[in-house]
């Protein structure tokens, strides 16, 4: 073959391979439970991208090859995903199995390549009438270039890439997921870790209330840590249970939406709040549902008030759940049902006695009702909050979870926020005597604690 001819076969073998190997090349895996497609194609500049529905996309400049290397989360089994997490003896070892998986899947992606890039040359060999030799040579070509491409990402490939990457979307305000990338699968079962940064801000916190006058020399001293809007979100766990082991805490009231848009949390309340060593008192708010109740009773340590009353070592505790709470739908409360919880409530101290404490999610429910009781506790807002109004001492926890997935798509960095209140006795009853409101910060990396004295 002249020069010609032999420059034609090349060409032809390799545009041929390219096109098959960048068009057809996605392929669907599942790594335990984790449904991916993972797919090739051209670009400007080699880079990987991560597209993690609904949230958004992960970009990082990985490799030198002008390709994308494109990886999409299509679906996750959840109870398969949670069998495997459960049967691991250890990190390691299902950091070990997620990470072969992800390898074969890789190695099942090479041979795709190869073999679209061998079928490509062919295709271009027969439309070009070239001779059986020909047809082998633009074979073996399709099977080289494969080879060559694959060969250039792997050597290039740089993981450290992702310590710079760039967000799309609601992934634009949240950093953590590089703590997913740099930890890997196998802090699934602890995501409250991936929030470093918040553990380590919550630890200066801790350290810094020691600088302040005490309070626990007070030998009828009841601490209740308020916290409320959890949203689902896995490190607002930990948070709650540094908080009650730094501060001593004897009570948690929690006023509601533990859980967002209806997604499960099963794991939250069997594996966390049930190893809470202290009471946990919750009233549902409009995010939460009969499951969420359901789930509760399950829990040995915890207790669901609605339209009731507790005795809390000589605190009395009066808690409503959310209207929205007993239908399928999880906007806020029209104003009828806000107004018929409200006479509700109002009945109920005509006919019975005065709480030292109410808890309603909605504040909106309560608003009138300042200066029947001594201390409202409210969420919904998400905003912390402590005012006096016409003498009741009306308090918002603001959102312990940080709003959940909506605190990922608000431009503002809205903090883990809660509020430890100190109840002392004096003259036979208990009267809410200070109050530690602490914010954690999570795209600035801080944190703020004040005590306010009554």
């Amino acid at each position: 073959m002249g020069f010609k001819k032999v420059s034609q076969l090349f060409v032809t073998s390799c545009l041929g391979a390219l096109i098959l190997i960048l068009v057809f090349n996605n392929t669907r895996v599942n790594v335990s439970g984790v449904e991916l497609i993972i797919g090739l194609k051209p670009a400007l500049k080699g880079f990987t991208s991560i597209i993690l529905p609904p949230l958004g996309n992960v970009k990082a400049y990985t490799h030198g090859l002008p390709i994308k290397l494109s990886i999409e989360l299509k679906t996750i089994d959840i109870n398969l995903l949670k069998s495997i997490i459960d049967k691991a003896p250890d990190k390691n070892e299902l950091w070990t199995l997620f990470w072969g998986e992800i390898i074969n899947s890789m190695y099942l992606l090479g041979l795709k390549t190869m073999i679209l890039g061998a079928v490509g040359a062919l295709v271009t060999a027969f439309a070009m009438r070239y001779t059986k030799k020909q047809i082998l040579i633009s074979c073996i070509i399709g099977i080289m270039i494969s080879l060559m491409m694959l060969t250039s990402l792997y050597i290039s490939y740089d993981l450290n890439a992702f310590n710079t990457p760039e967000f799309t979307r609601t992934l634009v305000v949240a950093p953590w997921i590089i703590d997913t990338v740099n930890k890997g699968v196998s802090q699934i079962n602890e995501f409250g870790q991936q929030l470093k940064n918040i553990s380590d801000s919550a630890s200066n916190v801790f350290a810094k209330m020691d600088n302040f006058s005490s309070l626990d020399t007070q030998d009828s001293m009841i601490k209740i840590l308020h916290i409320s809007d959890i949203h689902n979100n896995p490190a607002a766990l930990g948070f709650i249970e540094n908080i009650v082991d730094s501060f001593d805490v004897n009570y948690i009231i929690d006023t509601g939406d533990i859980t967002d848009y209806g997604t499960p949390l099963e794991d939250i309340v069997i594996k966390h709040i049930s190893k809470l060593p202290v009471k946990y008192y919750f009233v549902e708010g409009n995010h939460d549902s009969g499951f969420t109740e359901q789930l509760f009773e399950q829990v040995e340590n915890a207790v669901v008030l609605d339209n009731e009353a507790v005795n809390i070592e000589g605190i009395t505790l009066l808690g409503f759940a959310d209207p929205v709470s007993k239908s399928n739908d999880i906007k806020s409360p029209e104003f009828l049902h806000e107004a018929e919880l409200n006479l509700q409530i109002k009945e109920w101290l005509d006919n019975n006695y005065t709480p030292d404490i109410l808890a309603v999610h909605n504040p909106a429910i309560t608003d009138n009702l300042a200066g029947r009781i001594p201390v409202i506790l409210n969420g919904h807002t998400h905003r912390l909050s402590i005012k006096d109004r016409n003498g009741s001492l009306v308090i918002n926890a603001g959102t312990t979870g940080a709003a959940g997935i909506r605190g990922l798509q608000s431009k503002d960095d809205i903090p883990y926020s809660a509020v430890v209140l100190y109840f002392q006795q004096k003259d036979g009853q208990f009267h809410l005597s200070a109050a530690d409101t602490i914010k954690i910060y999570n795209q600035s990396i801080g944190f703020q604690v004040e005590r306010i004295f009554f």
